[in-house]
C-alpha cells in the first residue's frame, strides 16, 4: 500500500507533481494498490487540492472575508483516485472550525471553472473514511466525516468581498454509517444545509450552528 504522511501538502505538489514519483504513484493506484493519507496526505488525494502554498493555512474567518485571499491556493490532478474525482478534501474539520473554510474552498472550485456544483469531503481528527470499492464509503474512529454538495455557483465569490454561498448540502456520518460516493447519498446520521452570508460571521444551518 501507499501511505502519504501529514505535514505540508505544498511539498507534495512542489516536489512530486510532474515527476517520476507522481507517475509511479498513479501507476500503482491504477493497479489497485491501496492508498491513504492523513492531514496533508488527505488533501492531495482528492482531484482538487487546497495546496497551502501561503505562509500559513487559511482560517475560516479569513476565507469567508475574502475567498481570494493569499492563503487560499489551489492545484488539481495530483492523485488519480477514481472515487475522489470532482472533490476537494480537508482534514481536522471540527476541531479547527473549518466549515467556513470548506465553503470557501467550494467557492474557489466553482470560480476556477472546475465544477458548476462542487463537492467536498471534510474529515474530523481521530477519524478515517474507508473506500474499499467503487462507491461505498464508511467511517471508523471517534468523529464524523462531512460530505458537502453545493447546489450551483456561489452568489458572491469575488476578490476582497465577503463570501455569500447559500444552501450547501451537508451529509454527516459517523462510525457505523455509510455513504455512496457514486450517487452522493448517505445512510446514517444527519443531512442538512449550511449557508455563508456576507453579514454573518460563519456558515449556519437553519435554526442552528454549522456542525
Amino acid at each position: 500500500m501507499i501511505w502519504i504522511a501529514g505535514g505540508d501538502q505544498s511539498s507534495y505538489i512542489n516536489f512530486w507533481k510532474g515527476t517520476a514519483v507522481q507517475t509511479a504513484f498513479n501507476a500503482r493506484i491504477a493497479q489497485g494498490v491501496p492508498v491513504g493519507g492523513t492531514s496533508a496526505g488527505l488533501n492531495v488525494l482528492t482531484q482538487f487540492v487546497y495546496t497551502a502554498r501561503g505562509s500559513q493555512g487559511a482560517t475560516s474567518s479569513q476565507a469567508l472575508a475574502d475567498p481570494f485571499n493569499r492563503y487560499l491556493t489551489f492545484d488539481r490532478d495530483f492523485a488519480a483516485v477514481c472515487t475522489l474525482q470532482s472533490i476537494i478534501g480537508d482534514p481536522h474539520f471540527g476541531v479547527r472550525d473549518r466549515m467556513g473554510r470548506d465553503v470557501a474552498l467550494l467557492c474557489r472550485v466553482a470560480a476556477n471553472g472546475w465544477s458548476g456544483a462542487p463537492r467536498g469531503i471534510a474529515v474530523d481528527e481521530a477519524t478515517a473514511l474507508l473506500v474499499p470499492g467503487a462507491s461505498s464509503a464508511s467511517v471508523v474512529g471517534t468523529g464524523h466525516v462531512h460530505f458537502l454538495q453545493a447546489p450551483g455557483l456561489p452568489q458572491v465569490c469575488a476578490t476582497k468581498q465577503p463570501l455569500t454561498y447559500r444552501d450547501i448540502g451537508v451529509a454527516r456520518i459517523a462510525a457505523g454509517d455509510s455513504f455512496n460516493l457514486a450517487t452522493w447519498t448517505r445512510m446514517g446520521e444527519a443531512v442538512y444545509s449550511v449557508s455563508a452570508e456576507a453579514d454573518v460571521p460563519g456558515p449556519t444551518q437553519p435554526g442552528g450552528p454549522a456542525y
